[in-house]
């Protein structure tokens, strides 16, 4: 894995000279020693974000798996389930924090976060696109090429906005003011499929899509660096802010198609569920207000719906009560399901196969390997971000196109009819069809 420095957090402070903005990153906030126990232990100072930002707020808690954060005056802010701060308005509040797990004693403690102006992105280097023919594996073949600078903001793009739909890719970009663009994981494409995507996707600090499966993503942190692993995420579900084994719940899908496990349902999905199949249990502004059965619901938007197809209505009922804080925490594993530092990133996609390991190319190309159109993305030593579409390539040719721009870590995209790449207004290379997803970078990222 490699994982690049990037910003520092203002106050932990998010933007600083670190990430190339024009204001001297802040000193962290002063903490208190920890004290013995199961105590924890909030910042003293006021933790400073700005409205352009996004903020790890598990970093100050050395990225503790079951936090539960509540604010004064949600109004300010929403903190996602994998602990990520997003501002909404400027101004300060206070941030109720409470720990707790299967073996760990419940803790609580407080800080103040205050929302403030935002920030300007200034890059240690400029962003290089190049176009034209080169060599790959003894084969000249033309290549559109893009290197962004290390903590270059980076976004996630979905058709029309939502999950299931698909669009046009230029159109997705220039509605989010995307400097530059290239597509993300595989999708349903094919036979009037709804055209969900294949791999986990991480938007905005949030789970917004998730196989059940281990698999290669590239990510990008709330402090800007860029970051390439085999992990998988997880759901726990936990009642009135703890996570122990009396306050537990449990999930194995966030906006998947209806199956046999319990699934999430974020406004992200669309307006219902889209599903009459279970039991619906529909949260609003963090508590129950719901608990039904074979009802095609709505999704509200300041919450989400449960559907559970295994326990009955009326145990559901007993345990979901309404009125009661019901909330859900993302964690990460690797291959060997140990704990990973993933909670800090805003943007995600999983994507197939891995191309580049610690330097090495690990996609060999065997005697069937076909070329087609495909796209790659890969990170450098110093944490600059490379983007690559060429109109016929093997994957093991993406692989040396990456490498010689300097990429130590890289995977494939989606490829065919799908690969696409664009910077500044231009489509460099324009897909076949509408996407699904699109990842996004600039300066002025919406």
């Amino acid at each position: 894995m490699v994982k690049t420095a990037g910003a520092g957090l203002l106050g932990l402070s998010l933007m600083g000279a670190a990430a190339g903005t024009d204001e001297p990153a802040a000193a962290p906030a002063p903490q208190e020693e920890p004290a013995a126990g199961n105590r924890l232990v909030c910042p003293r100072e006021t933790v400073k974000l700005p409205m352009n930002a996004r903020a790890s707020l598990d970093a100050l808690f050395q990225y503790e798996p079951y936090l539960y954060y509540e604010l004064a005056n949600p109004k300010l802010a929403r903190v996602t389930s994998q602990g990520i701060a997003v501002p909404l308005a400027k101004g300060t509040t206070q941030v109720e924090v409470t720990a707790s797990g299967y073996e760990r004693a419940s803790a609580s403690c407080s800080f103040r976060l205050q929302i403030v102006d935002p920030v300007k992105f200034k890059p240690s280097s400029a962003p290089k696109t190049e176009s034209g023919q080169t060599k790959a594996n003894g084969r000249k073949t033309y290549v559109n090429t893009i290197v962004l600078p290390q903590g270059m903001p980076a976004g996630l793009g979905l058709g029309k906005d939502a999950l299931g739909n698909a669009e046009a890719m230029k159109a997705i970009a220039t509605r989010r003011q995307a400097s530059y663009a290239i597509n993300g994981t595989y999708f349903a494409a094919y036979n009037d499929e709804v055209p969900l995507p294949y791999g986990t996707l991480v938007k905005d600090g949030e789970l917004l899509f998730n196989t059940g499966s281990v698999g290669t993503m590239i990510g990008f942190a709330a402090d800007g660096s860029a970051r390439l692993d085999d992990v998988s995420p997880s759901v726990a579900g936990g009642f009135d802010g703890l996570y122990d084994s009396g306050h537990r719940w449990t999930a194995s899908y966030v906006n998947r198609r209806a199956g046999s496990g319990t699934t999430i349902y974020t406004p992200d999905y669309g307006a219902r569920i889209g599903t009459d199949k279970g039991v619906m249990i529909i949260v609003r502004g963090g508590k129950v207000v719901k608990v039904v059965k074979g009802e095609n619901v709505q999704i509200p938007r300041d919450g989400f719906v449960i559907v559970n197809q295994r326990e009955s209505l009326a145990e559901l009922k007993e345990t979901f009560k309404v009125g009661r804080k019901a909330h859900y925490r993302v964690t990460y594993s690797n291959a060997k399901g140990r704990l990973a530092e993933w909670n800090d990133v805003v943007t995600a996609v999983q994507a197939w196969p891995k191309l580049i390991e610690g330097g090495k190319i690990v996609e060999k190309d065997g005697a069937d390997a076909k070329r087609a159109a495909r796209s790659g993305i890969g990170i450098t030593k110093d944490g600059r971000v490379v983007l690559v579409t060429t109109g016929s390539a093997t994957h093991g040719e993406v692989a040396e196109l990456l490498r010689a721009k300097g990429a130590v870590e890289a995977m494939s995209l989606d490829g065919g009819a799908s690969a696409g790449i664009y910077s500044q207004g231009v489509q460099l290379f324009t897909p076949g069809r509408n996407l699904s997803n699109v990842l996004l970078f600039g300066p002025n990222l919406r």
